[in-house]
């Protein structure tokens, strides 16, 4: 499954697309909005890597599974190193900061906020070869919070933005078009929103002339085909059996 992945250039682990061909054994995977932290075992166990997952929701915090390879942490990762209100809703997948809130709230509870800077600096890691975004809405804050130098020493981000939940998409667009102007590469795989972005630090990755082709021009358009084609012969299969 290992070679299956690298081969495919481009993989998606739990609904968020990364460029496989820079993930070793060696990497150091950051997962904000861990959940379950399903993606940071999910990708651990292709890669043999470590991952930092990073959930906010006490409940949801306790019932990830640490391995020698996944480490938890309970924190809120936001713009500030302090006290954060926080939303909990009847989707678990939904949770968000009062900032963000919506009429479907059941409690609001006060969680520890950490930017990410400090969580870098924390734990001490030096470079994140894979920087995943799951964080309801409070991605803007945690783009808003970090400098370009810190930025730029991110090999790659997978980021699921809120714009199809909460009115945020010039602030989706604006930190589409930083990241850009920073020298990454932008691949939307999603068709009506910004749920499934992929950025690629070009001056952080050994990226062929071909990889840069199919990233930038293709990818998005192939893997939709595939994706279509795979329906069709799963209805095609069902309707023959």
């Amino acid at each position: 499954m290992k070679n299956t992945v690298k081969r495919n250039r481009l993989q998606s682990f739990r609904g968020h697309h990364c460029y496989t061909k820079i993930i070793s054994s060696n990497s150091i995977i950051v997962d904000l909005g861990a959940h379950f932290a399903q993606f940071s075992h999910e990708i651990s166990s292709y890669f043999n890597c470590r991952c930092y997952a990073v959930e906010a929701l006490p409940s949801l915090y306790t019932e990830i599974v640490e391995t020698p390879l996944v480490k938890k942490f309970n924190y809120a990762i936001s713009n500030t190193n302090a006290g954060i209100e926080f939303c909990v809703t009847e989707n678990p997948e939904s949770n968000h900061i009062v900032k963000y809130n919506t009429d479907v709230s059941q409690d609001i509870i006060s969680v520890e906020g950490v930017t990410l800077e400090s969580f870098i600096n924390q734990q001490k890691i030096k470079s994140i070869d894979l920087l995943k975004v799951d964080i309801e809405g409070a991605e803007i804050d945690l783009f808003e919070s970090l400098t370009d130098e810190i930025i730029s020493n991110i090999k790659q981000i997978t980021i699921e933005f809120h714009d199809f939940q909460f009115d945020i998409r010039n602030e989706v667009e604006a930190i589409k078009e930083r990241l850009k102007s920073l020298g990454f590469i932008c691949i939307v795989f999603s068709r009506a929103n910004n749920g499934d972005v992929l950025f690629i630090n070009r001056h952080k990755c050994n990226i062929s002339i071909l990889d840069y082709i199919y990233i930038k021009y293709l990818a998005r358009y192939v893997r939709g085909v595939s994706k279509i084609a795979k329906r069709i012969y799963s209805q095609k299969a069902l309707e023959i059996n």
